[in-house]
């Protein structure tokens, strides 16, 4: 019982230190600091509620650097193929620096180069859920709820990278392409960003720690620096402050009735 009334009483020091280690182990392994990002809205998620194994607002993503981006992102086009998923659909999902200054994190949906101005899609090879020409780009049954995805290529001519979509933005997109049944939704059409190069990928996702990031976000809406407060998915609160009573509250609760019972 010794050692139990020990951990119980220097429960906050004992935290700090796991703490300090985990972090410590985490940039060491991703090779990149701060070794985590915490997700500031709705872009990523499958559902109005937190579901498990996808990004949702305030979760703490996991980062790793990639050295080579063009070889070691698999983008969903290489995924659907070898049926590789992360966050509960194909592909990697990426961070990248966005021309106006935002760090995005999207999913990488295919790199793009050129060829005398023919279109060259890293992964493609008359797949029969895919048509690329020279002017855009469809993939069929691409997002959580069967949307297809239409990419337009005019005005991406002769830019190489990567384009970029967030899954919960094809799923929820307003921009309907009628005549070939598919949604407008890579950050190269809303946006108007160029392809995503290799030097603007800061790094990969692949791991997640649920809602404790909603605490920082928090912070930041004090300040005004949260506009997507209002994208939090249901049941993450509840999520959070359970898991600060269990982590912070309930052992000294513990502690403090062990004593009194022992008096």
């Amino acid at each position: 019982m010794s050692a139990i009334r020990y951990l119980l009483k220097h429960g906050t020091i004992i935290l700090v230190i796991a703490i300090v280690l985990i972090m410590a182990s985490l940039t060491i392994y991703g090779g990149i600091w701060p070794p985590a990002s915490v997700v500031e809205s709705e872009s990523m998620q499958h559902s109005s509620a937190w579901e498990f194994g996808v990004i949702n607002t305030g979760d703490i993503v996991l980062l790793k650097k990639v050295n080579d981006p063009v070889k070691d992102v698999i983008t969903y086009v290489v995924g659907r193929e070898i049926n590789y998923r992360t966050y509960g659909e194909y592909g990697n999902v990426i961070l990248y620096n966005a021309p106006n200054g935002d760090v995005i994190i999207h999913r990488a949906m295919f790199y793009l180069s050129w060829n005398n101005g023919t279109p060259v899609v890293y992964g493609y090879h008359n797949q029969s859920w895919m048509i690329v020409t020279k002017d855009y780009v469809i993939i069929y049954n691409c997002s959580y709820n069967g949307r297809n995805l239409y990419v337009n290529l005019q005005g991406l001519q002769g830019q190489d990278g990567f384009i970029t979509v967030g899954d919960h933005n094809l799923a929820t997109s307003p921009i309907f392409v009628s005549k070939y049944d598919a949604y407008i939704a890579a950050d190269q059409n809303i946006f108007g960003y160029p392809p995503v190069k290799p030097d603007k990928v800061v790094a990969v996702a692949y791991g997640q720690i649920p809602w404790l990031g909603l605490i920082k976000l928090n912070i930041m809406r004090l300040y005004g620096q949260w506009p997507y407060y209002n994208e939090v998915p249901q049941y993450a609160y509840d999520y959070l402050f359970i898991t600060l009573f269990a982590v912070f509250v309930l052992p000294y609760i513990s502690y403090y009735s062990y004593k009194k019972i022992k008096k």
